[in-house]
């Protein structure tokens, strides 16, 4: 091999490692991340300062872009739903402003369908997605 192919080769390993090693850092589980960028009050839930938007803004610069996003219109509260997690950003009466992580239970049982696409139920796995028929036999 001459020195210019034992420069690329360093060159393409380089890169590699240096690809593999963001991929390492940024794959951090959502929790160890929350557990870096907001001060815990609980085993699930964050203090936070600033208003519900700017917060949810804050969670998807650090810990990652959000699958779904939406507003409740009644009380400006956000909900980012990620692959196995929704965080909830409330602001109560007094302005404190708190951060909340759970698993999807609640928007699988129906409870955001009101904050549309993303946070309604999916299918039952195995579901076709189509009519079962009439129920009589005839289709």
């Amino acid at each position: 091999m001459t020195s210019t192919r034992y420069f690329v080769a360093a060159a393409v390993a380089a890169g590699i490692a240096v690809l593999a090693a963001l991929v390492a850092v940024g794959s951090g589980n959502l929790d160890d991340r929350m557990d870096q960028s907001f001060a815990a009050t609980s085993a699930t839930t964050y203090q936070c300062t600033g208003t519900p938007a700017e917060t949810a803004d804050r969670i998807e610069e650090e810990v990652g872009r959000a699958q779904s996003r939406a507003t409740d219109p009644a009380d400006g509260s956000e909900y980012l739903r990620y692959r196995r997690n929704l965080i909830s950003v409330t602001q109560d009466a007094n302005g404190s402003c708190s951060i909340r992580v759970e698993d999807l239970g609640r928007v699988n049982n129906g409870t955001f369908v009101y904050l549309g696409t993303g946070f309604s139920p999916g299918s039952p796995s195995g579901s076709s997605g189509g009519s079962s028929g009439s129920g009589s036999g005839v289709k």
